[in-house]
Formats: C-alpha cells, sequence, structure tokens
C-alpha cells in the first residue's frame, strides 16, 4: 500500500508526545523525589514589623508571629507589604530556634504539593496534544 501525498503518519507524533510527556513528568517529579522530609506546617497569624520594598534584593519582611502563647521575631518569603499589617502564614508545628514564616497560600503537605506538580504536568500534556491536533488538521489531504 502506498502512502499518499500529504497523508501524516500519526506514529512518529505519538512518539513524540509520549516521550515529552515522559519528559515533564521526570522534571515535575524531580524536586519531589530528591527534597528530603518536608517539616509539618500550621497556620498562624502575623503582623509586619519592619516592610521591605521589593524593588532591591531582600531578605522579606520582618513580623511577629505568636505561636503557642510566644511572640517570635522572624522573616517572612515574601515583601511589600505595610507597617502593621496582618498577614495569614504558614509556621513549622515544632518551633525551634530561626524560621521563617511562609505564605498561608501554597499547600500545606507533600500530598497538596505532588497533586499541584501532576496537575501542571496534565495540563502541560493537554496544552501540547491539542497543539499537535490542531496542526494535523491543518495539513491537507488530496
Amino acid at each position: 500500500m502506498r502512502r499518499q501525498r500529504g497523508a501524516v503518519a500519526v506514529g512518529p507524533i505519538l512518539l513524540v508526545l509520549g516521550l515529552l510527556g515522559i519528559a515533564v513528568l521526570a522534571a515535575s517529579m524531580w524536586p519531589q523525589l530528591t527534597a528530603g522530609p518536608r517539616a509539618e506546617l500550621r497556620r498562624a497569624t502575623a503582623t509586619v514589623l519592619e516592610p521591605e520594598p521589593c524593588a532591591r534584593s531582600t531578605r522579606g519582611d520582618l513580623v511577629e508571629v505568636v505561636v503557642d502563647g510566644r511572640p517570635h521575631r522572624v522573616r517572612y518569603d515574601g515583601c511589600g507589604h505595610v507597617d502593621g499589617q496582618r498577614l495569614e502564614v504558614l509556621v513549622p508545628v515544632e518551633v525551634s530556634g530561626e524560621f521563617t514564616a511562609l505564605p498561608a497560600g501554597g499547600p500545606t503537605s507533600d500530598r497538596g504539593a505532588l497533586a499541584d506538580r501532576l496537575n501542571w504536568v496534565l495540563l502541560t500534556l493537554a496544552s501540547v496534544s491539542g497543539g499537535c491536533y490542531a496542526v494535523m488538521l491543518r495539513i491537507r489531504r488530496p
């Protein structure tokens, strides 16, 4: 059977999509696999004491967080807030020594981070697959 001019071979396209999917999955899972154990976090309310402008390299705003009835002055992983502003933050469950307060909008466990990564992988694969399908439809057949 002779292939007609302009016909598209689907096999190589599927192979490329499969390899791309494996590469995206590996790239998204790599930080998860190489990271050490993650500390358990809990929510707290912080008050900004010394805001840092975001226009230059910054260590983050200095905030005060009350954990177990004791105030702690720590750096916040963010900048550009107003003096006295209250922020929802994530702090370690076991507070010892210095720590950094994280924004409360992110995942609080490894499972949440893994789910977010897999959602991005699926979105990327769906986008690439849709683009490849659109290219296939544009090729004219005699």
